[in-house]
């Protein structure tokens, strides 16, 4: 079997392997990024391709341009479950719709050109253990045939099956189990359709749990007659495959059933919920699906996995300054996330809970209303109380519209204080590794908590 010698391997190249390869280009690091799939595939997890802009500059990763810019995003259309109410969101420059194929391939090729070693149609299959400890991966090559990558860190960025991390012993912390409800199966086609799409530069979601029960649908154009149309669908709840929805109800509407062609079409399992609850053990990182870098609200993750991929790489780089590949020389990835961008989505995961229990006479008040944006709950409810502070009329205008449905608002009032409180927790997560196991303690007890408070029934 050959054997490669590497500071860092990291296995799967999508969003979040491939921006940190690329970020670790000119790190001074021996690394390299392996993936299963063919150039053809990179990037081929089935996604909605809506990214903002934001994530682009916050990381230091190079806009979408040429090929890999598809359309423009302008702003968002949100639908009731009747589409006779309707909420647009604007801003100028919002973000952008990509051919994630083209763009992460470019990612790889750069950090290619800098020296990392980049291995495509290698599947790694086993995490390598020595002496309790974990050294490489093993995998095999179309090109190589078996192959031992060894490595002083192994980065897991497969997605969310885990693919090394779920086979490491059972005594890591790494080790989790989410609910099947923390998560939703999405199936999506991107099509050319046989009529110019209006408003190109508008991504349209559409609200309605008899169509996507526990998710939403989505219609985001690609120009002016190609568009990514799909739904997720809330596992664990015996609700029908989103494929078959798709193929039974969405292909009967006029919008979506005129297509000329399939360019792609797909399905996958993603998370929607917190992070996981440390992403580092010794030797080990995880980002991306895999550690559940995704919003919880609409299930996107690029953005995610490009924070914690920026995180992952200044972590590995400060590692490498002190000589320590323990779980202690790697908490800083921890550190760096949970504080941040993990306690945005602990609070983030209490909202997708109450929003999974919704009916459709609830969602359809709420959108004609203009209660769609969560920015505006959060803001109102955010400390869990009202304060007199700047725009504190409009404020009490929101909560007077909020009185129609007095038993909603009490729940969300109790929802606004969980969320406060989750983000708190994860503001305060443990400096270290001793403190880990009581933090994660209070995690469960706070959830489990709300869940019987706001009478969450998954």
């Amino acid at each position: 079997m050959k054997r490669y010698e590497y500071d860092v391997v990291v296995v799967g190249l999508g969003p979040a392997g491939a921006s940190l390869v690329y970020m670790l280009r000119n790190s001074g690091l021996k690394v390299a990024g392996i993936d299963w799939v063919g150039e053809d595939k990179v990037w081929g997890k089935p996604c909605g391709d809506a990214i903002s802009a934001g994530h682009f500059d916050r990381n230091g990763l190079p806009h979408p341009s040429g090929d890999a810019l598809m359309q423009v995003v302008d702003g968002a259309l949100v639908y009731s479950p009747s589409e006779e109410g309707v909420i647009r969101l604007s801003g100028e420059g919002a973000g952008y719709m990509i051919d994630r194929n083209k763009y992460g391939l470019m990612l790889l090729r750069e950090a290619s050109k800098a020296g990392v070693d980049i291995y495509l149609r290698t599947r790694a299959s086993h995490p390598v253990m020595e002496g309790g400890r974990l050294v490489g991966v093993k995998a095999t090559s179309e090109k190589l045939g078996e192959v031992e990558f060894r490595a002083k860190v192994v980065v897991d960025a497969t997605g969310s099956g885990g693919a090394i991390r779920r086979k490491l012993p059972e005594s890591w912390p790494t080790t989790e189990n989410p609910p099947e409800t923390d998560f939703v199966v999405a199936y999506r086609r991107i099509v050319e359709l046989d009529y110019d799409i209006e408003e190109p530069d508008y991504i349209r979601l559409y609200f309605n749990v008899n169509i996507a029960p526990g998710g939403y649908w989505w219609f985001f154009p690609k120009g002016r007659r190609v568009a990514n149309i799909g739904l997720g669908v809330q596992l664990g709840r015996g609700f029908p495959h989103p494929a078959t929805i798709y193929r039974e109800v969405l292909m009967k509407r006029p919008d979506v059933g005129r297509e000329v062609r399939i360019i792609n079409e797909a399905g996958a399992r993603i998370p929607t919920r917190r992070p996981s609850k440390t992403m580092v053990w010794d030797g080990f990182m995880s980002i991306g699906d895999s550690a559940y870098t995704v919003d919880p609200i609409h299930g996107g993750g690029m953005g995610y996995a490009m924070t914690a991929a920026r995180y992952a790489a200044e972590t590995l780089v400060e590692a490498y300054t002190k000589g320590d590949f323990t779980a202690r020389g790697l908490w800083g990835l921890n550190l760096r996330y949970m504080r941040t961008t993990g306690a945005k989505q602990a609070a983030l995961d209490v909202l997708r809970m109450f929003l999974q229990t919704l009916t459709n006479d609830e969602i359809e008040w709420a959108i004609r209303k203009g209660l769609a944006g969560v920015d505006e709950i959060a803001s109102v409810f955010g400390e869990g109380e009202l304060r007199t502070t700047p725009g504190f009329l409009e404020k009490v205008s929101f909560i007077v519209r909020l009185l129609g449905k007095p038993l909603l608002l009490t729940k969300l009032v109790l929802v606004s204080e969980y969320m406060r409180k989750a983000k708190n927790l994860y503001l305060e997560y443990p400096e270290d590794i001793r403190g880990l196991e009581g933090w994660v303690e209070r995690v469960e007890n706070l959830y489990s908590e709300y869940r019987k408070a706001v009478g969450i029934p998954f």
